[in-house]
């Protein structure tokens, strides 16, 4: 007697067998218990699985179909930059008016000349600022290259041995050289670079003091309360500090940013950018490109190769420009001493706050440009102040709704008592404050530039969308019904109208804008930690 197939027997347990086969098995069935075993276990399997798979019939809701973005969302994107464009002019002028006249010189804004500027900027880029172009494109594939490491780890921790694999032979041949060509000396007293020491690598430094003395053959990034270097950097140098003293030679661009920053007899082979309350560049200087200066006074003595341009309170310029000078600033000086080769362009409130001494050569023309001063008058009665407010609403109103469109879930967060809107105040503000912070720690280093870099962009777009979704709350609050509220854009409108009115209310107007706009951050950053921390965030 020959016993059916394995597959004949699942067949007849799934009765999957036509009548005459089915009849044929039965009859053996009859006589062969090891084949009736083997079927009566394949039936109770069966009967498990279907058990185990059984669910209760439950209606789900069946989401609305949601079209691709069409012609509609790119207009509804060029209008929100453009409205985005009209804001930004209007919230620098509201900034102009804002400021006492003893920090105007943080304004680099003032109305009506941001698109004089820009283009000035983009002539300058274009035409003199290629060294710099060609830095910042050498920092950005460093920063790209750190970053591909960086995913290459992630994808071998989430077990992607495929793509691990695949980029392990980068980091194989790029690893060796990133580690060679950097070196990091750190401390909390003097970290120091003997004048008889050379440093053939990129040099980090970060403490108290610093002192390069030496030679270092790379770029060197110096940060510390006191940075003086007196060696020879053949690269670039860029540096941080309270007080930054440069009185040696460096053969690329200086970035310098401190309470007080110096050149003494320092030799630069490219340009040089400072930013600081005191600016000096000594009668013993050379810089053989450009020298751009922000704060509130500097003093440019040294020869510069090409173009100056500073913006601060007051400027004072007695050294060898051999191209142009461009300032904005609160006076400008032009001293005996002063040799400029070309044009003389400042931007001044006064006429008379531009003075140029008898001896003094200029080989161009000297162009007063007169700014636009605010009036300072009750602000509420000029017809400027309610257009401001009403490009502040439609610009905040087509951003926002960007927002809610591109996030959904931002459209129910709710503060549903008081302790959770002082929770989510607390947390805006330690946010607000450590954020900046964490991000100037990180970086302090090369591989933590991208990434404090990133810190602070994420930071500055959620303080921007903080009164959206602020606004958005007060709308679904002001539409509360049996019905429930409308459409999200009409509550973010409403909701706006309330925002803005109260942060320009007089005397409470900044408070109501501060607070609203830590109660908006905290919101955002509670969802987020809410989202990446696997928990379902409350609506």
């Amino acid at each position: 007697m020959t016993c059916p197939s394995a597959v004949t027997r699942s067949m007849y347990a799934d009765a999957a067998l036509t009548p005459e086969q089915r009849a044929g098995v039965d009859l053996h069935l009859r006589d062969c218990a090891a084949c009736a075993a083997k079927v009566a276990a394949m039936n109770r399997e069966r009967t498990g699985l279907r058990a185990a798979l059984r669910r209760d019939d439950i209606d789900l809701p069946i989401p609305a179909f949601a079209p691709p973005a069409r012609a509609h969302a790119s207009l509804l994107a060029v209008l929100g930059a453009l409205a985005v464009a009209g804001f930004a002019a209007a919230f620098w002028s509201a900034v102009a008016d804002a400021i006492p006249s003893g920090l105007a010189w943080l304004n680099p804004l003032q109305s009506g000349e941001l698109l004089e500027r820009a283009i000035s900027l983009v002539s300058f880029l274009a035409f003199e600022g290629n060294t710099m172009l060609n830095s910042a494109l050498n920092f950005v594939a460093v920063s790209l290259t750190i970053l591909l490491l960086t995913w290459t780890a992630v994808a071998f921790a989430r077990n992607r041995s495929g793509a691990a694999m695949l980029l392990s032979l980068v980091v194989a041949l790029v690893l060796p050289g990133l580690t060679h060509a950097l070196e990091i000396r750190h401390g909390e007293g003097v970290i120091t670079v003997g004048s008889g020491e050379t440093i053939d690598d990129t040099l980090v430094a970060a403490g108290q003091t610093v002192a390069i003395d030496g030679t270092v053959n790379g770029d060197a990034f110096a940060f510390g309360r006191s940075v003086t270097v007196r060696g020879n950097v053949t690269g670039n140098l860029v540096t941080g500090a309270e007080t930054v003293t440069i009185e040696g030679t460096v053969g690329g661009d200086v970035v310098g940013a401190g309470r007080s920053v110096v050149l003494r007899g320092a030799h630069v082979g490219r340009n040089v950018v400072g930013l600081g309350r005191d600016l000096e560049l000594d009668t013993n200087s050379e810089i053989a490109a450009n020298a751009v200066t922000a704060g509130d006074t500097a003093r440019v003595d040294a020869r510069v190769g090409v173009d100056l341009k500073s913006l601060g309170n007051n400027v004072i310029v007695g050294g060898n420009v051999q191209r142009d000078i461009e300032t904005f600033a609160g006076s400008v000086s032009v001293l005996p001493s002063a040799r400029i080769g070309r044009n003389v362009t400042a931007h001044v409130d006064d006429p008379a706050k531009l003075e140029i001494a008898t001896g003094s050569t200029i080989g161009g023309t000297v162009d007063r440009q007169i700014a636009e001063v605010a009036l300072r008058h009750n602000r509420y009665a000029t017809a400027g102040y309610y257009v401001r407010q009403v490009v502040r609403l439609g610009a905040a109103f087509l951003t926002g709704l960007m927002l809610l469109w591109a996030f959904p879930v931002l459209r129910t967060l709710t503060l549903p008592t008081a302790g959770a809107a002082l929770r989510s105040f607390g947390i805006g503000f330690v946010a607000a404050v450590a954020l900046p912070v964490a991000a100037l720690l990180v970086c302090l280093t090369i591989v933590g530039l991208p990434v404090g870099v990133m810190t602070f962009v994420l930071g500055a777009i959620g303080l921007y969308f903080s009164k959206a979704v602020i606004a958005q709350l007060i709308g679904r609050r002001l539409f509360q019904g049996p019905s429930g509220p409308p459409h999200y854009a009409a509550t973010l409108f409403a909701g706006l109208v309330v925002v803005i009115v109260a942060i320009n209310l007089p005397f409470v107007g900044g408070i109501a804008n501060f607070a609203l706009t830590l109660l908006g951050f905290g919101m955002i950053v509670t969802l987020l930690f809410g989202r990446f921390g696997g928990a379902t965030a409350a609506a």
